[in-house]
């Protein structure tokens, strides 16, 4: 059966359609030549495949070209390394501006030529708008520009839009943002500007909050607000504003449903791949401060362990990219199939790039050999993945320090218990940490409750909370009613304050009996604006610190009363008795952008209704009085 997809309200809608005329046909279908698209298109016509770009776009190479022209993380190895190349030469040959990273107009003409050169096509300024399908297959789009309407076909197809724009249409199942809420990561809007002092093109980027990029309205919205933020409006007095990119920096958008999923359990966990295409490189880049709204893993990772800045390299498959139910598409770049929490560390731009290449690969040896994507060999494609390091053992590190700045000496992964002990001990016990957590190290930890060295006392209750052992639960109770400022330095940032590690551990063991110290905290709240405290990235104000501790001492109550039926009401009712008066407000900014306070008050409400199932009216007459007996638990929303 023949059918014609299409968009209609975001949702994909389909009629039968019995022939199609198409106006040309192609061995790859590119859809999107951003970071990763346009890596993909470049490496097969290199290859000899006839090759369709479609770029929404005037330009190809996405982010890498018009936004962020320099890297953060990502493994090194792969072709974009001599593109990379490439553009510096070019850059040394023309009077061009100097650049922060790469010059981005460079980029874009050094990626034209390349298409130019391998004889490849490509359509600027256009958008897919339909997909035909027959049975399991693509069989071809409906592209649409300026000036015209055309129906192309092609044997395989690369959806590289960074939105999966390509699987929507193809009415494919996908998956978007945290449990909670559906909300992604948070987005940036970048400022453009020429640096007198050090005579070259820069970027500065704030958090700018976070959206649903699939609606119109809302996208336009967020970017309008985002870029009159008042953080851009007294630039320094040797910065000269150019403008705002062109393309906002979307960090999270959807992800597929693959023939296999990469989950961050997995990765903690020690996963080892044994068909890897890359490895990809950084930390959990989790850029929000609502962590109390994320899932337990994230929470155990960055609120338990402080193990935020640690960086972890994750094995890529093919699987990963090879949306079920269509098996003649690839998904690359940041919608591969990945849980959300690890789709914050896959998304970097050497990653990305890299994903277009053995994207390429995997297609090439398809093509070639007649088969289907999911059928291609790993041991025909290893060497041809290794050839220009896409495929690098030395990216395969495990787990690295990422210290805070002013420490030289690294941290490594403890091999023995005396080891673990020792780095327990110390400032810096995140990787102890997490060694005694993957070995279950029950009996060294509950040794560790009894040391002399508070930082062992504790940690070790920490630990043993995250396995799901109550032994330190006294240990920790005593550091959240101390709200206990001490902070290891495990991470380059996002370090946890102790307390607020203790209150989330208590909540992660949900025992009745820290019901009372932590609704005891949850009446002092208003105190906590008093507290002294020591401003960094992660909490930037008073009003941040306060956020967080109330953030989480609500999530570990309604953990408590989520676990244990006979306390459900009076727990909620405590609850809704502080949050719902009408005095009753916290807010919190977002990262590189402290002085711009964001109102979380409903969205504390409404997380405490999704977490015990709460619905509509009766919620919030019962969140105002107290009175929750009678309220029905339905998990329906309300607004």
């Amino acid at each position: 059966m023949r059918t014609l997809n299409w968009l209609a309200d975001g949702e994909s809608k389909m009629i039968e359609l019995n022939e199609v005329i198409y106006v040309d046909k192609f061995d790859v279908i590119v859809v999107g030549a951003g970071t990763a698209g346009s890596i993909a298109a470049v490496k097969l016509a290199s290859l000899g495949h006839k090759v369709l770009v479609i770029e929404k776009k005037s330009f190809m190479g996405g982010i890498y070209s018009s936004t962020m022209f320099q890297y953060y993380r990502g493994s090194i190895g792969g072709i974009y390394e001599k593109f990379d190349a490439m553009v510096e030469k070019m850059q040394d040959k023309y009077q061009v501006s100097k650049a922060f990273g790469s010059q981005p107009m460079i980029r874009r003409v050094v990626y034209d030529k390349l298409l130019e050169q391998y004889g490849a096509n490509i359509e600027f300024n256009a958008v897919v708008v339909s997909v035909y399908k027959q049975d399991q297959r693509i069989e071809g789009i409906q592209y649409l520009t300026c000036k015209k309407k055309v129906n192309v076909e092609a044997k395989v197809f690369i959806d590289a839009t960074a939105d999966a724009s390509l699987c929507r249409i193809a009415g494919l199942t996908l998956h978007k943002g945290r449990e909670f809420d559906g909300l992604c990561q948070p987005f940036s809007n970048v400022r453009l500007y020429y640096d007198f002092l050090e005579d070259r093109i820069e970027f500065n980027n704030i958090d700018a909050g976070t959206m649903k990029q699939e609606n119109p309205e809302e996208y336009s919205k967020s970017v309008i607000d985002s870029t009159n933020n008042s953080v851009y409006s007294n630039p320094q007095e040797h910065q000269f504003t150019l403008g705002m990119s062109p393309i906002i920096g979307i960090r999270e958008g959807f992800s597929i449903d693959g023939l296999k999923k990469i989950t961050m359990k997995e990765i903690v966990d020690g996963y080892i791949s044994k068909e890897p295409l890359y490895y990809s490189s950084a930390n959990f880049d989790n850029h929000t401060k609502e962590m109390a709204f994320e899932s337990e893993q994230l929470c155990d990772w960055v609120v338990g362990l402080s193990m935020w800045s640690a960086l972890v390299s994750v094995p890529i498959e093919k699987e990963v990219m090879i949306p079920k139910g269509i098996e003649n598409i690839m998904a690359i770049g940041r919608m591969m199939s990945l849980d959300h929490d690890i789709a914050s560390h896959t998304r970097m731009m050497r990653d990305c790039q890299k994903s277009g290449e053995a994207s390429a690969i995997v297609i090439d040896s398809a093509l070639r050999n007649d088969l289907k994507l999911a059928d291609v060999k790993y041991s025909q494609i290893k060497s041809l993945l290794e050839k220009d390091g896409c495929l690098n053992e030395e990216n395969n590190y495990g787990l690295k320090d990422n210290p805070p700045p002013d420490i030289n000496t690294p941290m490594w992964f403890p091999e023995t218990d005396s080891e673990i002990v020792k780095a327990m001990k110390s400032d810096r016990p995140g990787f102890a940490m997490l060694a005694a957590y993957r070995g279950r190290k029950t009996r060294l930890l509950k040794e560790g409750l009894q040391s002399n060295n508070q930082n062992m006392r504790v940690n070790s209750g920490i630990v043993l909370a995250l396995l799901d052992d109550n032994t330190g639960h006294d240990i920790l109770v005593q550091a959240a009613k101390k709200r206990d400022s001490y902070k290891p330095m495990t991470s380059k940032s996002y370090n946890m304050l102790r307390g607020l590690s203790a209150v989330y551990c208590l909540g992660r063991l949900h025992q009745k009996e820290s019901y009372s110290v932590l609704y005891r905290l949850l009446q002092e709240h208003e105190s906590f604006i008093d507290d002294e405290m020591e401003f960094d990235k992660f909490i930037g104000s008073r009003q941040d610190y306060h956020f967080q501790y109330v953030a989480h001492i609500v999530r570990a109550l309604v953990n408590i009363a989520d676990h244990n039926e006979d306390m459900k009401d009076k727990v909620t009712g405590g609850i809704h008795q502080i949050v719902y008066r009408d005095d009753f407000k916290v807010y919190t900014s977002l990262k590189s952008n402290r002085n711009d306070l964001h109102d979380m008050t409903f969205k504390l409400r409404e997380f405490i209704q999704w977490k015990l199932g709460l619905q509509g009216s009766d919620y919030v007459k019962a969140a105002k009085t107290g009175e929750i007996d009678n309220c029905s638990r339905k998990g329906e929303s309300y607004d």
